[in-house]
Formats: C-alpha cells, sequence, structure tokens
C-alpha cells in the first residue's frame, strides 16, 4: 500500500472550526469542530479520495510543498 502525504490549508471560522482544503487534489476538503477534529477529518477525507483516485485509475498528482501554498489571515498550512 502506498503512503502518501500532502500538504492542507486549515482556515478558522467564526464559530472555533476549520475548513480545510488539499490544494493538490481536486474535491479534497472537510472541514472540523476544532483543530484536533479537523485533523482527524482532513486524514479521512485524504484517505477517501486517494483511494478515489487508485480506483478510477487517475494519475495522483505530486504533493506541493507546504511553503507554496497561498496562505492568508489566519490560515495554517499543515
Amino acid at each position: 500500500m502506498a503512503k502518501y502525504a500532502y500538504p492542507a490549508i486549515f482556515t478558522p471560522e467564526e464559530d472555533g472550526g476549520y475548513s480545510i482544503i488539499f490544494p493538490d487534489l481536486e474535491g479534497c476538503y472537510t472541514c472540523g469542530d476544532s483543530l484536533e477534529d479537523g485533523i482527524e477529518m482532513a486524514e479521512d477525507v485524504l484517505a477517501l479520495v486517494l483511494y478515489g483516485y487508485e480506483t478510477d485509475n487517475r494519475t495522483i498528482p505530486a504533493p506541493s510543498a507546504p511553503a507554496s501554498l497561498p496562505i492568508s489571515g489566519n490560515d495554517i498550512a499543515l
């Protein structure tokens, strides 16, 4: 089984939650009620989206360097 690591952008929301997007992967986004919950949700969505790429025989793109991500405001790159 292949191992993957992709950077994600965590955007804090007014309610204390986070919106999370993986810019390198189409349709790979989620949210969490806290940073800890967001990290767990991000792991789940990343696994599901990559599984979909593999199942559909789609080319899995190379991950971007975290420093190259479009970060703004209070965003966090992980």
